[in-house]
């Protein structure tokens, strides 16, 4: 760590924040059914995950952070998922913007992370346009899929770089106020509806400069071989909400089989059903399979990041496709269990329904896609000069 904390205070602080997330189950599990009807994460949540230091768990010590490596993340996110997983994937994703914004230049970085209760959001894909003003930019774009806006702080955002001309010259992260956004009520969806997933949108908004970063400063040259851990930071943010709700499904269907009957076979409980028995076996062992895909990458970027090694395009693509396997394996056992536990788990009574609307929304993330990440991984194994993925 390049923070002034220890070593071995960074580790009692991760340690403190897994007790936390794991205490905040109940809460979360008794919120998630307000927080699908409001489609964003109600109040008492919002308190409970700020309060607990959630939101600033990779944040250096000296900006109140826990300082937190990848495992710690992976770890703390997935116990929260246990709980709901649209509060677990909005605070990993605000985790991660939060961080981002720790790699800004000063005078911004102080000042974003001096902010109250700090919580970024945000989408990098660059949908905008930036001209230049005197101070600053002009940025005018919509942003489709920002998680948890609605209770966000900032926003950062991506944007296209334009010179006097009109000619693109670069790709950066713009840092702006959530008051300066206007949020379009977009997210009407299946699955992870506490998201607020919504798009932001901004016309013709000032940016002052020192908000506005190109993303070679912040993560390396995008268009060269070695760069920043950013994309396994943020394809982390998307498995680990993952895991959690795979335990959760998992530990619904097992409290109810010593009670829940097969019927139309001789067995009064699916607990004695060899088939049920099997199938289970078989969905735990991918979930586990998958938690431990997700420990590895998290352990390899915190060695990464330890003694500050840049990670070549082959690593950061073996990254990408094994995430994208953790992923199907989880969104596999879901199905299993789904199929075992039969109908009355979409009942709308039942927490198993939201849990697999859950995994398969998540799931089809673009950074999830399996055969994106197939293609890259492949291409980089046989040394190819053309790319499937635009960033890894």
């Amino acid at each position: 760590m390049t923070d002034s904390v220890s070593a071995a205070g960074t580790v009692i602080k991760s340690a403190e924040a897994l007790q936390k997330a794991r205490a905040l189950r109940p809460l979360l599990r008794a919120h998630a059914p307000d927080c699908e009807a409001a489609r964003r994460l109600t109040e008492p949540v919002v308190t409970a995950l700020t309060e607990a230091g959630m939101f600033r768990l990779w944040l250096p010590g000296r900006y109140g952070g826990t300082q937190a490596g990848a495992r710690t993340l992976v770890e703390v996110v997935a116990a929260l998922a246990e709980g709901d997983g649209s509060a677990a994937w909005v605070t990993s994703h605000i985790a991660v913007g939060t961080w981002l914004a720790a790699q800004f230049p000063e005078p911004a970085r102080s000042e974003l992370l001096a902010y109250p209760n700090v919580r970024i959001t945000g989408v990098l894909a660059p949908t905008a346009q930036a001209r230049p003003v005197p101070g600053g930019w002009r940025v005018t774009g919509r942003w489709p899929y920002n998680s948890g806006g609605p209770i966000s702080t900032h926003v950062m955002l991506g944007s296209l770089l334009a010179d006097d001309t009109g000619r693109t010259t670069s790709q950066a992260a713009c840092a702006i106020p959530v008051e300066d956004i206007v949020f379009e009520d977009t997210w009407h969806v299946l699955g992870m509806r506490g998201t607020a997933s919504s798009t932001a949108t901004a016309t013709d908004l000032f940016v002052p400069e020192g908000r506005v970063v190109p993303m070679h400063e912040l993560v390396g040259p995008l268009d060269q071989d070695a760069g920043a851990p950013l994309m396994p930071f943020l394809l982390l943010a998307i498995l680990s909400p993952q895991l959690g709700m795979g335990r959760a499904a998992l530990a619904h269907v097992l409290a109810h089989a010593p009670d829940k009957p097969v019927l139309g076979t001789f067995y009064d409980t699916q607990a004695e059903s060899v088939a049920f028995q099997l199938h289970v076996a078989e969905a735990a062992v991918k979930i586990e399979t998958a938690e431990a895909l997700a420990l590895r990458i998290a352990d390899e970027l915190d060695v990464a990041t330890e003694n500050a090694t840049r990670l070549s395009f082959a690593d950061r693509a073996r990254t990408r496709a094994l995430v994208s396997r953790a992923v199907t394996e989880v969104v596999d056992a879901v199905t299993l269990l789904a199929n075992e536990h039969g109908a009355g788990g979409f009942a709308d009574s039942s927490p198993f329904q939201r849990i697999w609307r859950n995994v398969n929304m998540a799931a089809r993330h673009m950074n999830a896609s399996p055969a994106v990440a197939h293609e890259t991984y492949g291409k980089s194994l046989l040394g190819r000069p053309d790319r499937a993925a635009r960033t890894v």
